[in-house]
């Protein structure tokens, strides 16, 4: 008879642990329902944490694709200042590296803050770099490799970063090939420093 019980109980108790993590038990502790039967196109909210690691994604991609434009009018300025064939081989790859990252935004519905004027961001930071960069650079030749140097350390550090917060596969896949294209650019401008 004990093993009849338990075993009973045993059922009960699983029946409700289901019941409860489906939503459908009245000790679920929630009294909001996750989706209403009469109305198909209503929707459980988005938990918390998803909508944070999404807004997170989308500051990381939008920062991004500003710092890959930075490179970009960078290397541009500085193949039109010392006409280096270093920077105009690297102002292709910039331009295919700023494709990835639109390509990959457009995947999560993210917007492209990018202005079409060299020089502008809407990144604070990114327009003081620039600015930075830029009068470093047109110092002299050797200081616009300089320059070169420290933008391809930065997007290896900021890409790293970002890779160590577990992205989606096809967003790290898409960094991965960034920062395996900076490590290039950077083995590149190191040998003219």
């Amino acid at each position: 008879m004990n093993t009849s019980k338990t075993l009973i109980s045993t059922s009960i108790g699983i029946a409700l642990v289901s019941l409860s993590a489906l939503g459908l038990a009245g000790c679920s502790g929630s009294t909001t329902p996750t989706a209403s039967p009469t109305n198909s196109s209503t929707v459980s909210p988005t938990p918390t944490s998803t909508a944070s690691a999404q807004e997170a994604l989308a500051a990381e991609l939008t920062y991004l694709i500003e710092e890959e434009k930075l490179a970009f009018d960078v290397y541009t300025v500085m193949n039109q200042t010392w006409g280096s064939q270093t920077f105009a081989n690297i102002l292709q790859s910039e331009t295919n590296h700023q494709s990835q990252v639109l390509s990959v935004m457009k995947t999560y519905g993210v917007s492209d803050p990018r202005s079409s004027e060299i020089g502008v961001f809407e990144n604070d930071d990114l327009q003081k770099l620039y600015d930075t960069l830029i009068a470093q650079g047109k110092t002299s030749q050797l200081d616009a490799y300089k320059v070169g140097v420290i933008i391809e350390e930065t997007d290896i550090a900021d890409l790293q970063k970002m890779l160590a917060t577990n992205p989606p596969a096809d967003v790290a896949s898409m960094m991965n090939s960034l920062l395996s294209g900076s490590q290039n650019h950077l083995a590149a401008f190191s040998k003219k420093v």
